[in-house]
């Protein structure tokens, strides 16, 4: 290990990255919420495929650009998981937790993008899809979000563990960061019924398996965000360890 003083480069990486936490959650207000229709959710997974097909047609430009803005959105998992790993590096010896959150962070990137990509297509040529085709493509963009929960469950813990397991003093977050992890973990739980109802509060437009996983992931985007922006300020003019070879 070595250090480099006063490292100018690294804490302007790490604020970058914790803006672009805050970025994305302004752009899923945007793309789903404001325009997508993924929030609230227009559609009802128990209503016929001709239903599905009427709405999409009815709103295709507006779910086009709001799926445009959802790509720009979960592309920042990215940037923010990798601010993230960088932090939880800086307190190891040998990489393995920085490591296998930034496993996680792209693998979410990868998922939410291709919720966008999923949204997109339903919307891109509805006049001459069959309505089946349409709920296939906005029940894979709900399951893709929703039903990934050992995914985006597991980066929270992943997140948690080198917090407890540090010496004190030397945690990469405060401890509080560690229980809101385990506390988003345990919320994102509900996506997982969706595979067993068509309707109601545990299908993926109910209540408990569709508001109550992303609000925990969009406030657990805020907390890391805000995180990452505060541990960057209390670095000030600290060493930065590299994992460079003196």
């Amino acid at each position: 290990m070595r250090a480099i003083d006063n490292d100018p480069m690294f804490r302007k990486s790490m604020v970058f990255c914790g803006w672009t936490g805050f970025a994305c959650i302004f752009f899923f207000i945007i793309g789903g919420v404001m325009l997508g229709g993924m929030l609230p959710p227009l559609f009802n997974s128990a209503e016929p495929a001709a239903e599905f097909a009427r709405k999409v047609t009815e709103h295709a430009f507006s779910l086009r650009l709001g799926s445009a803005f959802m790509v720009l959105s979960f592309a920042m998992f990215g940037t923010l998981g990798a601010g993230i790993a960088a932090q939880t590096r800086r307190t190891e010896v040998n990489p393995v937790f920085s490591i296998m959150q930034g496993v996680f962070a792209a693998a979410a990137m990868t998922i939410g993008v291709l919720v966008a990509f999923a949204w997109g297509l339903a919307a891109f040529r509805p006049e001459l899809y069959h309505p089946s085709i349409i709920v296939t493509w906005i029940d894979f963009a709900y399951f893709m979000a929703l039903f990934s929960v050992p995914l985006f469950g597991g980066w929270c813990v992943v997140i948690a563990l080198p917090i407890f397991w540090s010496e004190e003093g030397r945690e990469p977050f405060p401890r509080w960061v560690a229980y809101a992890n385990l506390w988003a973990a345990l919320l994102y739980a509900p996506g997982m019924l969706i595979i067993f109802f068509k309707d109601g509060p545990f299908s993926w437009h109910g209540i408990v398996a569709l508001w109550i996983p992303y609000i925990a992931y969009f406030g657990w985007i805020a907390v890391m965000s805000y995180a990452l922006l505060a541990a960057v300020k209390e670095t000030g003019d600290e060493p930065v360890m590299t994992a460079a070879a003196a």
